[in-house]
Formats: structure tokens, sequence, C-alpha cells
């Protein structure tokens, strides 16, 4: 393009890879694979191991082989094979909401509310008095 301007190639979908930020908006860390040396790594925590961590949690409550099976896939599907690197996955509502449920389950306010922000795209609601 002549004038200057460059395109943007905007991928449709989720990008499972973004690291979960904290309060400061620095990234938050979590206890990676053991080094060479048997030491813990530590790492940046991504929106794509907290939530395949969240469905495959064991939780109170009781649910169905079908409703494991079912966060399963999912959790498969975003964790997308054997690499370090999660893909960037389109999901519809049923997915979205399976997953903010479990999560609302398992993690505390910081995480859950960095996981809403980037599946929902915002955190913000009217404030009633």
């Amino acid at each position: 393009m002549s004038d200057g301007t460059k395109e943007l190639s905007i991928t449709p979908g989720i990008d499972f890879d973004q690291i979960i930020l904290g309060m400061n908006d620095q990234p938050m860390k979590s206890q990676g694979p053991l080094d060479d040396n048997g030491e813990a790594t530590i790492i940046d925590m991504k929106l794509g191991n907290v939530i395949c961590n969240a469905l495959m949690a064991e939780t109170e409550e009781k649910i169905d082989g079908i409703q494991k099976l079912k966060r399963f896939n999912l959790a498969r599907k975003i964790q997308g094979g054997v690499s370090e690197d999660y893909p960037t996955i389109t999901l519809n509502s049923t997915k979205k909401k399976l997953i903010l449920d479990v999560c609302a389950k398992i993690w505390g306010t910081l995480i859950y509310g960095r996981i809403y922000e980037i599946l929902e795209g915002q955190t913000e609601e009217e404030e009633e008095d």
C-alpha cells in the first residue's frame, strides 16, 4: 500500500496462548515443568492452561460421563496437540458458557475475571445502588 498504512490480518476466534495478567497488568506466573536439574521452572500463566486445568479438575459436584467427555473433548481442542503453544479457535456460546461455569467453581476472582474478559470482551457491568 503506497499511503503508508498496513493491512492487518485478523484471525477469528480466541487466542488461547494469551497470558493471564494480574491486577497490575503484569503476567501472572505459575510453576512449569521441571528443568534438566529437576528444579521447577516458573512460566507465564496462559489462558489455555488455566482453562484446560479447570475443565479437567474434579469438583464436588457429581457429573455424569457425558459431561466429563464434553469437558475432556473441549480441553483437547483447546490444548491443540503436543506443542507448548495453544491455538486460536472459535467457540460457540454453549462452549463459552461451559468454560465460564467450570472456571467460576475452580478459580478465584482474579483469574475468573481475566478469563471472562478474554472470552466475552469486557467485564464491567452497570453498578446498581
